[in-house]
């Protein structure tokens, strides 16, 4: 059975792709293999390899695994920028309406 999958924007399949291949020089740049780092991130050597490429079928946790084990920084260089990013999107996040959806409109029967 062939599974489907929603068709990705140019944008993301760009992003995807940059960031397999920020992962696979900082791999290439501490001198691992991608045997050496699937063993280390506990997956397999083609799970390493899609990474690389930018597969968008990865799942996200192997990708930020990997690139975290390597140093390849994602939303902040460290740990304090990602607390810092941390706590500026819980302070948003307190402001926002807590449900997203249109109001439903006020019908007016008198006529």
């Amino acid at each position: 059975m062939q599974t489907l999958h929603a068709p990705i924007s140019r944008q993301t399949q760009t992003a995807l792709q940059l960031l397999g291949q920020l992962i696979k020089a900082a791999r290439k740049e501490r001198g691992l293999s991608q045997t050496d780092l699937a063993m280390r991130l506990g997956l397999g050597r083609h799970t390493v390899m899609s990474i690389e490429k930018g597969d968008p079928k990865v799942a996200v946790g192997a990708v930020f695994e990997a690139a975290a084990t390597l140093g390849v920084p994602l939303l902040a260089e460290d740990e304090h920028g990602l607390a810092r990013l941390s706590s500026a999107v819980a302070g948003l996040a307190a402001v926002l309406p807590q449900r997203a959806g249109r109001k439903k409109p006020v019908l007016d029967d008198a006529f």
